[in-house]
């Protein structure tokens, strides 16, 4: 059975890091979604999504997402805000992403790695 976006490509992409990156940015510990260089890169192609779709291109940096065999795996590079240990925000982090992707896109998530980049010290 394929799910709707399964044969999209980079429409899927995008919904499935939309969904990702809007579920890990309200996870209470995370302090924000730190993009790497390769989605620093990416940048350059949002502004072709904007022109092709009409619409802006969602805050999706810090999330990477490849589809296989029409499911998602997820890559989630964050800083958490030191008030929660970082293990426990990580954790919670792949929990919501999960439901999020399968509530909002209805493609399943076979994995989801949360790398934490950074752990601010609370003042």
């Amino acid at each position: 059975m394929t799910t709707p976006l399964e044969n999209l490509g980079e429409v899927a992409d995008v919904h499935v890091a939309s969904a990702a990156a809007g579920a890990a940015r309200a996870t209470p510990g995370v302090e924000r979604l730190q993009p790497g260089l390769w989605g620093l890169v990416q940048q350059l192609s949002h502004e072709l999504w904007e022109r092709a779709t009409g619409e802006a291109y969602p805050d999706v940096a810090g999330v990477e997402v490849e589809m296989q065999d029409g499911v998602a795996l997820v890559d989630v590079t964050l800083a958490t805000d030191g008030t929660i240990p970082a293990g426990q925000v990580a954790a919670a982090v792949q929990r919501a992403v999960v439901d999020a992707v399968a509530a909002r896109t209805a493609v399943p998530v076979l994995s989801v790695a949360v790398h934490v980049c950074e752990i601010a010290l609370p003042r």
